[in-house]
C-alpha cells in the first residue's frame, strides 16, 4: 500500500524526497533539509536522522503533515515542503521552521527547550543520564520550572556571524541553549558522558560560560568542523588526523603567534588572524567545504596572498618616520654614482 501511495505522489510531479516525506519519517525529513535547507543543518544528514531517530528519547512528537505550528517532525516537514517550492526570504522562513529548533513556529523556543531539557537532562526519562537534574521539583521533572526560567532567555544572537541563529552555539540566548541539547542527543548515543556534559551548557548559568556574552572562539570548536567536513580534496590537516590532534595542531598555532584568542564579538571576523575569523569561515564548511574548508585554513603558509586562507595577518605598515632615513641611505649613494656618471660641462 505505501509502494502505491507514493507510486501516485510521484506521478503529482513530487520528487523522491518529497513523496518520501508523506510518511512522516525521519528520513524524509532529513533528505528534505539536505535538499533544500543547507543552511540550516548542522552538520549533515546524518547527525540530523541520529537526532530525530533517536532509540529511546521522544526528542520530536511526529504529529502530522497538516501541522503549520507546534514542535512536532510533522510540521517540520510541511515547512521543508514549502522551502522547496519558494525561494528569497519566504524560503528562509520556511527553512527556520524546518530545522531541528523549529524557528520559533515549529514550538516556540521554549517550547523546544523545555521539551528537550525535560526529555534528556534527568534519570526519569533517560536512564543514561549521569549529570545534574535540570528543572525537577520533588525529584520530578517539571516543565513549568522550566518555561519560568527559559522566558528570561534573550534571543538576540550576535550579529554577524556566519552561521544561521539556530546553529550558533554560543551566546547567552535560548538559540545557543537549544543547540547543546541537540547536541546531547546526537553525541549521547556514543557517549553517555555527553548528556550531563551538554546539558551542563544548556542549563540557566551555562557550564564552561559557553552559552554567554563573554566566551572566546576556541580551537575546540574549530577542530569538530575542520576533522568533520575538511577531507580528501578539501583537507587542511594531514591524512588521519582525530580531533584531539587537531587541537593540538592549533594550540601549536597559537602559542607560536599565528593566531590571537579574543573576545565574544570576534566571532565575526573574516579577515584576520584571530581564532574567531577561522570559527567564523570552517562554521560555512558544512554547507560548502570546497570554498570554506580553503578559507578557514589555519595553516599560515596557505595566507592569502599566498593561499586561500583569509584569517591571515595584515603586514604592518612603515611608519612614515623611519621612511627617509632609508631614503637617505639609497640615495647618496645614488648621487653619487649619477655624478660620475654625469660629468658637469665646464663652462667657457
Amino acid at each position: 500500500m505505501l509502494l502505491a501511495c507514493l507510486a501516485g505522489l510521484l506521478s503529482l510531479g513530487l520528487g523522491a524526497a518529497e513523496a518520501r516525506a508523506q510518511a512522516l519519517t525521519c528520513a524524509a525529513w532529513c533528505d528534505l533539509m539536505t535538499n533544500h535547507c543547507p543552511q540550516e543543518v548542522l552538520h549533515d544528514e546524518e547527525f540530523c536522522t541520529d537526532y530525530c531517530g533517536h532509540p529511546s528519547l521522544n526528542v520530536l512528537a511526529p504529529g502530522s503533515l497538516t501541522d503549520e505550528t507546534g514542535n512536532t517532525l510533522g510540521c517540520r516537514i510541511h515547512h521543508a515542503l514549502q522551502a522547496e517550492v519558494t525561494s528569497g526570504t519566504e524560503r528562509e522562513a520556511h527553512c527556520a521552521a524546518a530545522a531541528m529548533t523549529g524557528g520559533g513556529v515549529c514550538g516556540t523556543y521554549c517550547d523546544v527547550y523545555c521539551d528537550l531539557a525535560i526529555e534528556i537532562c534527568n534519570l526519569t526519562n533517560n536512564a543514561d543520564y549521569t549529570g545534574t537534574p535540570l528543572f525537577t521539583s520533588g525529584g520530578v521533572p517539571s516543565r513549568p520550572q522550566c518555561l519560568a526560567t527559559c522566558a528570561a532567555y534573550s534571543e538576540d544572537v550576535l550579529d554577524g556571524i556566519s552561521q544561521t541563529d539556530q546553529l550558533f552555539g554560543y551566546g547567552d540566548t535560548v538559540q545557543c541553549r537549544i543547540h547543546h541539547l541537540e547536541a546531547a542527543v546526537v553525541d549521547g548515543q556514543e557517549n553517555t558522558s555527553s548528556y550531563g556534559l551538554h546539558c551542563g551548557h544548556a542549563k540557566e548559568i551555562s557550564d564552561s560560560g559557553l552559552c554567554s556574552d563573554i566566551v572566546e572562539p576556541n580551537v575546540i570548536n574549530y577542530c569538530v568542523f575542520a576533522v568533520h567536513h575538511c577531507s580528501e580534496d578539501n583537507a587542511i590537516l594531514p591524512d588521519g588526523t582525530e580531533h584531539a590532534e587537531c587541537v593540538s595542531i592549533l594550540n601549536d598555532a597559537l602559542i607560536s603567534g599565528d593566531y590571537s584568542q579574543d573576545g565574544f564579538a570576534s566571532f565575526t571576523d573574516t579577515n584576520i588572524n584571530s581564532v574567531g575569523c577561522l570559527n567564523n569561515r570552517i562554521m560555512l564548511a558544512a554547507q560548502d567545504a570546497t570554498t570554506y574548508c580553503a578559507e578557514g585554513d589555519w595553516d599560515s603558509a596557505n595566507w592569502v596572498p599566498n593561499g586561500s586562507a583569509v584569517c591571515a595577518m595584515v603586514p604592518s605598515p612603515v611608519p612614515a618616520g623611519s621612511i627617509a632615513p632609508w631614503l637617505l641611505v639609497m640615495l647618496i649613494p645614488l648621487a653619487g654614482a649619477a655624478a660620475l656618471a654625469f660629468p658637469r660641462t665646464r663652462r667657457s
